[in-house]
């Protein structure tokens, strides 16, 4: 079996990373994994400071209270 030789390798390792045959490489994996990870982010946001208003607007009317 023949050696690959350095631009068989660097072939390899295009194909990997940016895909063929409209299959996504790894790059496109990343880029999708990124957007997701993002828009979790956004949405823990949301819920915290949802949660963190929630808390104040009740602290603020027990305190009212007493």
């Amino acid at each position: 079996m023949p050696e690959k030789t350095d631009h068989d390798i660097l072939l390899e390792i295009h194909t990997t990373l940016v895909g063929v045959n409209g299959q996504g490489g790894l790059c496109r994996q990343v880029e999708r994994n990124t957007k997701s990870i993002n828009k979790l982010w956004i949405i823990v946001a949301v819920i915290a400071a949802s949660i963190g208003g929630g808390g104040y607007g009740i602290i603020q009317a027990l305190l009212q209270r007493g």
